[in-house]
C-alpha cells in the first residue's frame, strides 16, 4: 500500500530542510553536486520527496540544474554580486540618513533588540537566523525614509541578492559577529543626532564591509573539487 498524501508530503518537507538548511549553513558549498539517489539511503526514504525537494530549491535559486550534470549547488558570480551591493551601499546609506531624523525612540529600541537577538544568533552559529533578523533591521530603517521611489528600488535590489545573501554569511562568520558590532555603533550614531553626512558615510561602509569579506573569501577559498557531491560520505571537503 502507497503513503498517503500527508506521508509524502511530511517526507518532501524533510527532505527540503535537510537540504535548506545545509545550503545556508555552508556544509554544502557553491558547485557541489546534488545526488539524489544517496540522499535517498542518507535520509532512508524514496528518491521521489528528494527530487521534489531539489526542484524547488532550483525554483528558489539555491540549485541549478544542467541536462546530463545533474543538479548543484548555485554558485555566485562575484562581479555580478559585487556590482549590485555597491549600488545596495550607497542607496541604503542614503535611506538610512534621510530617515535619521524622524526615527523615534521606540524605533532605535526595536532595533537594538534586534540585534540584541541577532549576537544571540551568531553565538548559537545560527546563521540563518542571524541572516533573518538582519533583514528585518535594515529594512526597518530604509523603510522609514520616506521616499518611495527609494525604497522600491532598494527594495527590488534586495530581492536580487535574497538568495546569494543567504549563501554567504556562513563563509564568513566573523564578519557577522563584526557586523552586529557595526549596528551598535551606527544605533549610536542615530541616538546621538549625528549629522547626516556621518551616518550615511558610516552605514554605506558597514555594508561594503560584508562585500569585501566575501569578496576576500572568495579569492582565498579553493574551488569546489569537480567531482564534489552531497549525499553520502563523499562532499569534497
Amino acid at each position: 500500500m502507497g503513503m498517503s498524501t500527508g506521508e509524502r508530503q511530511a517526507k518532501y518537507r524533510e527532505a527540503y530542510r535537510y537540504l535548506h538548511e545545509r545550503i545556508l549553513r555552508g556544509e554544502f558549498r557553491p558547485g557541489q553536486r546534488v545526488t539524489i539517489e544517496a540522499l535517498a539511503r542518507e535520509l532512508h526514504m524514496s528518491p521521489t520527496p528528494i527530487r521534489e525537494a531539489v526542484r524547488q530549491l532550483e525554483a528558489e535559486g539555491l540549485l541549478t540544474y544542467r541536462p546530463h550534470a545533474g543538479a548543484r549547488v548555485a554558485e555566485v558570480d562575484p562581479q555580478a554580486y559585487a556590482e549590485v551591493v555597491s549600488v545596495r551601499a550607497v542607496l541604503e546609506a542614503w535611506a538610512t540618513a534621510l530617515a535619521a531624523p524622524g526615527l523615534a525612540p521606540a524605533t532605535l529600541h526595536r532595533l537594538r533588540q534586534l540585534n540584541v537577538r541577532m549576537r544571540e544568533a551568531v553565538g548559537r552559529r545560527d546563521l540563518a537566523g542571524f541572516d533573518r533578523l538582519n533583514r528585518r533591521f535594515h529594512r526597518a530603517l530604509y523603510r522609514s525614509c520616506g521616499h518611495r521611489l527609494l525604497t522600491e528600488l532598494l527594495e527590488g535590489l534586495r530581492a536580487r541578492t535574497d538568495v546569494v545573501r543567504q549563501s554567504i554569511f556562513p563563509f564568513i562568520p566573523d564578519r557577522a559577529r563584526q557586523s552586529v558590532d557595526e549596528h551598535d555603533r551606527l544605533l549610536d550614531l542615530l541616538e546621538q543626532g549625528a549629522p547626516p553626512e556621518q551616518v550615511e558615510a558610516f552605514a554605506r561602509q558597514h555594508k561594503l564591509r560584508t562585500l569585501e569579506a566575501y569578496l576576500r573569501w572568495v579569492g582565498g577559498s579553493p574551488a569546489a573539487q569537480p567531482g564534489a557531491r552531497i549525499g553520502g560520505r563523499s562532499r569534497g571537503r
